[in-house]
C-alpha cells in the first residue's frame, strides 16, 4: 500500500536516510512540479518553488504524521509556497496571465488529429487558464488540484485545510466565475 510505504519512507527520512529521501523525491517531484507550473509557468521558478518544496520536507519531516497521506502533507507545502510567491507579485508587479502556455490546456484533445481543431483547442485552453490565473486564489488553487491535479474532493479538502462541501462549493463557485468572466470577455470582443 502507497499509505504505508510513505510512512516508511518518512521513518528512514528522519533517521537521516539519504535513500529514502531520493526516493521519495523521485516518486514526487514530478507531480509537485506540475502542480506549480500550473500557477506559474515560469521554468526556473517552478523548479525553484519545487526545490524548497522538498527542502522543507526534508526540514520538517519530524512533523509529518504517520497516518497522513505523504501526497497531502506535499500538495500543503507546494500550495502554500504557490500562494507566498502570489502574494510576493501582488505587492510588486502581479500575476504575469500573458505567461499562458497554450499547450497546457487542450480541452477536448479528441480532435482526431484535424490541425484546425486542435489549433481551435488550444486557443480554448489558453483562454480558460488566463481566466483560472484571474481566479481568487483558493478558487484558482481548488480547480488547478481537481483538474489539473486531478486529485479527489477528499485530498483537496486535506490539502486546502477545508471541509468536503466546502471544496464542493469552491469547485463549483470557480467553474461559474470562469464562465462568468468567459461572457465578459466574449461580450467585450463583440
Amino acid at each position: 500500500m502507497v499509505f504505508d510505504e510513505d510512512s516508511r519512507l518518512a521513518r528512514r527520512i528522519r533517521k537521516g536516510d539519504r535513500q529514502a529521501f531520493e526516493a521519495l523525491l523521485g516518486k514526487y517531484e514530478r507531480p509537485i512540479y506540475s502542480f506549480i507550473y500550473h500557477f506559474f509557468r515560469e521554468h526556473p521558478l517552478c523548479e525553484d518553488l519545487t526545490q524548497e518544496t522538498f527542502l522543507r520536507v526534508y526540514r520538517f519531516i519530524g512533523s509529518f504524521r504517520p497516518n497522513e497521506k505523504m501526497s497531502t502533507w506535499l500538495y500543503s507545502i507546494a500550495k502554500n509556497l504557490c500562494i507566498d510567491e502570489l502574494r510576493r507579485r501582488k505587492k510588486g508587479t502581479g500575476v504575469d496571465i500573458d505567461s499562458v502556455d497554450p499547450e497546457l490546456l487542450v480541452v477536448d484533445g479528441k480532435d482526431g488529429g484535424d490541425p484546425q481543431l486542435a489549433a481551435i483547442d488550444a486557443e480554448q485552453g489558453e483562454i480558460i487558464r488566463a481566466l483560472i490565473l484571474k481566479l481568487p486564489e483558493k478558487y484558482r488553487t481548488c480547480i488547478i488540484l481537481f483538474y489539473f491535479n486531478e486529485l479527489t474532493y477528499e485530498e483537496i479538502s486535506e490539502i486546502m485545510k477545508i471541509s468536503l462541501s466546502n471544496t464542493k462549493i469552491l469547485l463549483f463557485r470557480g467553474k461559474r466565475m470562469i464562465l462568468e468572466l468567459m461572457r465578459k470577455e466574449t461580450c467585450g470582443k463583440v
